[in-house]
């Protein structure tokens, strides 16, 4: 299979993202509720795919945001990622013109210790900070319910594996009833759904052409 260089990617597809922001006790937080994947051109309103990551770990839009709450955050560009030029190339083999990202959290920080401490802050609070907790039922259900493929991909962080069993999603490698129709490659041992970008570009080749398989032939219209 060939690796695609982001180089090219970039004049394949765009990335765009619903950020918001959180307060609590006087701090605000940046959130990233969904990140999606289009091809350049694409007036297709069907999503292709839902990926499940961990977080948005330090994605920033491509320019500065004002304060956004919640209900009042909408789709604004952002600077594309190593993980997602990975799943463009998915993309880009499977035919596919939109793939949503969405996280076990929304909170954007990429360091793990840090990380904890601002969900610790939330959890105390009372205040929701994932797609995947009761408040957000119907979005996350209208969402699902708008894709053709849901894929399992958060890697191997305990922080990943101790959110995936809180929000029922996925447990020893099974995912829960309701997420049945879901796919993911799993670690033959420690049962873990793998991250599309490991560190190697030969594993990254790798998760491709195996998720490739997963997917089984490309549908063509």
């Amino acid at each position: 299979m060939a690796f695609i260089p982001a180089e090219v990617l970039k004049n394949v597809f765009n990335v765009s993202a619903k950020f918001y922001h959180a307060d609590i006790d006087g701090e605000r937080f940046l959130m990233r509720r969904e990140a999606r994947i289009s091809r350049l051109g694409s007036t297709q309103n069907k999503i292709d795919a839902v990926v499940v990551m961990i977080n948005p770990g330090s994605c920033q839009p491509t320019e500065a945001l004002e304060y956004t709450p919640l209900g009042e955050m909408t789709m604004l560009p952002a600077n594309a990622d190593q993980t997602q030029h990975q799943l463009m190339r998915l993309m880009e083999d499977r035919g596919w013109n939109e793939l949503t990202i969405v996280n076990l959290s929304d909170i954007c920080e990429g360091n793990l210790a840090k990380f904890m401490a601002i969900e610790q802050k939330f959890n105390v609070a009372r205040i929701p900070h994932s797609f995947f907790q009761d408040d957000n039922a119907e979005e996350r259900n209208s969402l699902l319910a708008n894709a053709d493929h849901l894929i399992f991909a958060w890697g191997s962080s305990d922080n990943a594996k101790r959110l995936a069993k809180e929000y029922s999603l996925f447990k020893n490698g099974i995912p829960f009833p309701q997420y049945q129709n879901a796919i993911a490659l799993i670690h033959p041992v420690k049962l873990y759904p793998l991250h599309p970008r490991p560190a190697l570009v030969v594993d990254r080749v790798k998760w491709l052409q195996d998720m490739t398989d997963l997917l089984g032939d490309r549908v063509t219209v």
